[in-house]
């Protein structure tokens, strides 16, 4: 009898051991940061935002530019005209109005930018999860919402890979 008792207690011990280990949720955590400076479509992305703003910058050096020529020119001669006076004053209001407006242009780009880009890497991180079989997926980004994970955990890699994989369409 006390066989039969021991043999149920192991089966017992042994079934529990193997249940907590099939019903134990699978985690793992990503480093935010790496991820968002890897993924491609914020590389691509950026590349577009540069050009813009590269391409603004050129008109704002080419107004400047034209507007220092033409106060040169200016304060060369021995009198003023009201015309000229005007068209330098109009000159430099437009200038300054150009480079505020790309600046807040600039501005808006940058944020709508970061927010596809935000998005779909969360879109992606929630697909990875779902196909993977992942319960949990923490970000760690050294701002509370994860202060330590086991390096075991860390799937940075792999989603980073995934996430690529399916914005270029491969996934």
């Amino acid at each position: 009898m006390n066989r039969g008792i021991v043999w149920l207690a192991i089966v017992l011990v042994a079934a529990g051991v193997v249940y907590s280990i099939v019903t134990r949720p699978k985690s793992g955590y990503i480093d935010i940061h790496d991820v968002y400076q890897k993924f491609d479509l914020k590389k691509e992305l950026e590349k577009k935002f540069i050009s813009v703003r590269d391409e603004r910058k050129k008109i704002t050096d080419s107004l400047e530019l034209g507007l220092k020529l033409m106060e040169t020119k200016l304060r060369a001669m021995k009198s003023i005209s009201d015309d000229q006076a005007a068209e330098f004053q109009t000159k430099r209001e437009f200038f300054v109005q150009k480079a505020r407006e790309f600046e807040e242009d600039n501005k808006q780009l940058s944020a709508q930018y970061d927010k596809e880009i935000l998005d779909q890497l969360n879109q992606y991180v929630r697909d990875y999860g779902a196909a993977k079989g992942y319960d949990y997926i923490y970000g760690n980004d050294s701002n509370g919402s994860l202060m330590y994970g086991d390096k075991k955990l860390e799937i940075t890699a792999e989603v980073l890979e995934y996430i690529n994989a399916k914005y270029k369409g491969i996934k």
